[in-house]
């Protein structure tokens, strides 16, 4: 086989591993309840609502940040500029389901590597070609992009390359389509592609194909403006996301916009303050965006257009713009990509060889220290499945409530939602009380829930405190009830007065009665048994006169741990989600030492 058909096969090996892998493992995040509402249920909804209710990209998911809808109502479009949707409806179509958008992300993103490798072989430089495609794919960045849910700013990252390679290689009748498809994906778009134009205007100043870079520069900035004016006029209103910057006037918002370049064009001075914000995280994003290639992407000036995200994100105090594991890297890959091929196209043999090497081995470092693929793995348990199996028998189009990252499965029902709004109220409200989700401040599923208990739902499934279903104007038993066993050892306590041996809290005579230990659990409503196993050491005749050696509180309940019995037991009824505080109090008995060996809970009680 010739030298070129060796590279070929190696890339596209490297292409369909990539694919393979990134679908496996997104699918591995959406069956274990790591992906989102925000963004993958808002795509897979936006998709289903347009093909089946034939409502254009309506998403439940960010009417809470459009105060009034515009002219076709409640719609993905009234938050983001994204044409290039459209293209997404018949992929979608084939199959409906959010594991659909997932395999086309990390299909069309491992094709990115295909526009790297032809351009160097349009350089002469075949085998450079073939290692920037290689390094593409093994960009920890791109997998963070890839890897956490769906997003147009993803996609925008692969059409990139090919309209970058189209652009340098002078493929003038695929070039445009191409643009214009990069730029439909989102409307910060157009500021790297009119960076991308002034790039190939200054590189061919003096040459008729100027012209192609002057219509980029344009035609960026026309679609820039449609894209304002076109969200303007969708969401007149404007979106409610504005937050204020730490430390700073009001008017500075977390999020990214033409108000903050206002500000700062008033008082220069404060870019300095603004990059300072969260300076220490921003330095180390962009050395993860540029180490990967070893800088070498600032020997050439096709690293402009990559500069517009990181200096665009670095005023705001939003950290998610500036981190490895979402997806606005990919307004900054594709160029670094291409400018550090190029650069390494024009050295001498010998020292592109050693930059090479110095390439391989920063890839590999930042591989190591920042994949997702390495740092964040998920595997489905017994407990997904029985989740999965609880939530399939709610009815496909019922009115829920759905927490985050339990969304994405119920994202096909255009009557999903995932926050509680006034006039809404749901037939199913779906948690997960054990997920970090359920307690965040944007969307407080724990009030949620108790709200829903004292207005008339009943429980209607619980799976210990992974899954917890409430129905409306329900009373009967859960359908679905597997309760959970917490059993509280040391680690979980704040020891007060006495000490811990092994996995035993131990009271001795030499600590002071009162307050001994104290621990709080979080609990789904429903009937509890809490057992406490104990023991203890003194005088004997301490056993006929059944002395109390210390109580333990749960709330108003009170269990006695007397010297008759080695454990105590007591049923508990909440009728909310809430914190139980259960606090330990030892007497003062002389020369006796007390030792509870566990506590465990167990509930909600089936039946």
């Amino acid at each position: 086989m010739r030298r070129s058909g060796i590279y070929s096969v190696i890339v596209y090996v490297g292409i369909v591993a990539y694919a393979i892998t990134l679908s496996y493992y997104t699918i591995l995040k959406y069956y274990t309840f790591h992906t989102h509402a925000a963004d993958l249920g808002i795509f897979a909804q936006a998709l289903a609502s347009t093909l089946y209710y034939h409502r254009l990209f309506y998403e439940s998911v960010d009417v809470a940040i459009i105060p009034k809808p515009g002219p076709i109502g409640y719609s993905f479009l009234d938050v983001h500029f994204s044409p290039t949707l459209f293209l997404l409806l018949p992929i979608y179509a084939v199959y409906p389901s959010p594991t659909t958008l997932l395999i086309a992300q990390s299909v069309i993103v491992a094709l990115g590597a295909l526009p790297i490798y032809w351009l160097g072989r349009w350089l002469g430089r075949e085998n450079l070609g073939a290692l920037f495609a290689l390094a593409y794919l093994m960009n920890p960045l791109v997998q963070g992009a890839n890897s956490f849910d769906f997003h147009m700013e993803t996609l925008f990252m692969p059409l990139a390359l090919y309209a970058t390679y189209a652009l340098l290689t002078r493929k003038w009748s695929i070039y445009y389509p191409l643009l214009l498809l990069t730029l439909g994906t989102i409307e910060f778009a157009p500021i790297p592609m009119a960076l991308l134009g002034i790039y190939y205007i200054a590189k061919n100043l003096r040459r008729r194909v100027v012209v192609h870079g002057v219509a980029t520069a344009v035609i960026s900035m026309v679609v820039l403006v449609l894209a304002l004016w076109l969200k303007s006029v969708l969401n007149p209103a404007g979106p409610t996301t504005a937050s204020p910057l730490s430390g700073l006037p009001m008017e500075y918002a977390s999020s990214f916009d033409l108000g903050v370049l206002v500000s700062i064009f008033r008082n220069p001075w404060l870019i300095i303050n603004l990059y300072t914000v969260h300076g220490t995280r921003k330095f180390l994003y962009f050395l993860e965006l540029y180490s990967p290639t070893a800088f070498t992407a600032f020997l050439d000036p096709l690293v402009l257009p990559s500069l517009a995200w990181p200096l665009a994100s670095f005023l705001t105090n939003n950290v998610i713009y500036y981190s490895p594991y979402f997806q606005y890297s990919s307004f900054s890959i594709p160029f670094i990509m291409m400018a550090s091929l190029m650069a390494l196209s024009k050295l001498p043999s010998d020292l592109m060889r050693r930059f090479t090497v110095l390439i391989v081995i920063s890839t590999v470092i930042v591989l190591l220290g920042v994949s997702p693929l390495i740092h964040f793995q998920y595997a489905i348990t017994s407990t997904d499945r029985e989740i999965w199996n609880a939530i399939s028998q709610i009815p496909s189009n019922a009115t829920v409530l759905v927490q985050n990252n339990l969304y994405p499965p119920f994202s096909n029902n255009i009557n999903a939602y995932t926050q509680w709004y006034p006039w809404l109220r749901p037939e199913y409200i779906i948690a997960q009380p054990s997920s970090p989700w359920f307690t965040w401040w944007g969307t407080p599923y724990n009030e949620y829930v108790n709200l829903a208990l004292s207005n008339g739902y009943g429980v209607y499934m619980v799976i210990g405190n992974s899954l917890l279903v409430l129905k409306a104007n329900y009373t009967g038993p859960p359908v679905v009830c597997k309760p959970l066993t917490i059993k509280i050892g040391p680690n979980e306590l704040t020891i007060i007065n006495g000490e811990v041996q092994g996995d035993t809290i131990v009271h001795t005579p030499n600590e002071p009665p009162g307050q001994w230990f104290t621990t709080t659990q979080a609990l789904p409503p429903g009937l509890y048994s809490i057992e406490v196993t104990y023991g203890w050491s003194g005088p004997q005749y301490l056993r006929a006169i059944n002395t109390t050696l210390a109580l333990i509180r749960v709330g108003t309940t009170t269990i006695n741990l007397s010297t008759d019995n080695n454990n105590a037991t007591t049923i508990i009824k909440l009728n909310y989600y809430t914190n139980i505080t259960i606090t330990a109090y030892a007497n003062y008995i002389v020369n006796t030492t007390v030792y509870v060996n566990s506590i465990t809970i167990k509930g909600p009680l089936c039946g």
